[in-house]
């Protein structure tokens, strides 16, 4: 015996369109397959709360669902035919439905009843009726990195079996990565497929959770030491410069990355520094550069103050 619809969405019969689709909302985000990637029993739950909002969610099918129950599919049919109130109610002046189509306590006819109406002829058309061609639907969604970082909600329109349109609300989950296909099953009829494209971020390079960003340092405090501001997810942080450091070393700010999804872990911030030669120098200036140059004369040309610069990599939490 099918489900309540009601009941597979935790509400009354008389809970208004907010609260079905509040409940709706709640169930999917507790049965979603990228939430129970192991669990079948979760995943065949959804597919069910998924059927039932797309009945009691939708006001037309609702008012269907109402009157004639687990038979609202075939509701036209049995308003053409003067169906009754409610599955199996009275109508038409009292007449019962099962009685009128063989059921009830006169002779019963060969077909079988009132549920033999729409599969008669050997039972062909109860088969298809049962086992309908699924309709497969495939798209992208694009995201920012940001909206990686906290997850986002997206609502896509689909086409329908009935040629309507069918609005979906989608959970694009926190620590998406890029390529990661989100499967919706809204009923037992439609299979959407979404593959998630995470928009390139001018301030950061992606490598899993873990992030990496370049970050310019004037020469004079790579030489003496300072500070310098790193960008992160959630604004700009001070990261201390030591004296010395050469062009290109890394430094890790540990938890300042990404999400990992389905994990309460977070990855790591990588700063790179890019040492910054000055463009024009002042005649004083070029002066003590000259200065500091014959100071530093007799020294190997590689260790000239303004010669290349090292790369290295260190971690600071």
């Amino acid at each position: 015996m099918a489900q309540n619809y009601y009941d597979l969405l935790g509400v009354n019969k008389s809970a208004s369109d907010k609260e079905i689709k509040t409940a709706y909302r709640r169930m999917a985000r507790k049965l979603h397959p990228d939430v129970n990637p192991d669990d079948d029993r979760a995943q065949e739950q959804f597919k069910k709360v998924n059927e039932a909002y797309e009945v009691v969610g939708d006001p037309a099918r609702r008012k269907d669902y109402d009157q004639y129950g687990d038979n609202w599919k075939h509701a036209d049919q049995m308003r053409n035919m003067g169906g009754g109130r409610g599955p199996g109610g009275a109508g038409m002046g009292g007449f019962n439905l099962n009685d009128l189509f063989g059921g009830g306590g006169g002779q019963r006819a060969s077909g079988g009843g009132f549920a033999d109406m729409f599969g008669g002829m050997g039972g062909q058309a109860r088969q298809q009726h049962q086992q309908p061609q699924t309709m497969k639907h495939k798209g992208t969604i694009d995201v920012s990195l940001d909206e990686v970082f906290t997850g986002a909600t997206r609502r896509i329109s689909i086409g329908t079996n009935r040629g309507g349109k069918k609005n979906l609300e989608v959970e694009v989950p926190r620590g998406v990565p890029d390529g990661r296909k989100i499967r919706l099953r809204p009923d037992s009829q439609t299979e959407v497929t979404l593959t998630v494209n995470v928009r390139s971020d001018k301030r950061f390079s992606r490598e899993g959770a873990n992030l990496r960003a370049d970050i310019g340092v004037p020469l004079l405090d790579a030489i003496l030491g300072g500070e310098a501001e790193v960008p992160t997810m959630t604004g700009r942080i001070a990261l201390n410069i030591p004296a010395g450091t050469q062009n290109g070393r890394s430094f890790k700010i540990k938890g300042r990355g990404l999400p990992k999804m389905n994990s309460d872990e977070t990855g790591d911030l990588y700063a790179t520094v890019k040492v910054r030669l000055p463009d024009t120098l002042s005649e004083e200036e070029q002066k003590l550069y000259s200065q500091l140059r014959e100071i530093r004369n007799g020294t190997p040309e590689g260790d000239d103050l303004v010669g290349h610069f090292e790369r290295g990599e260190e971690d600071t939490e």
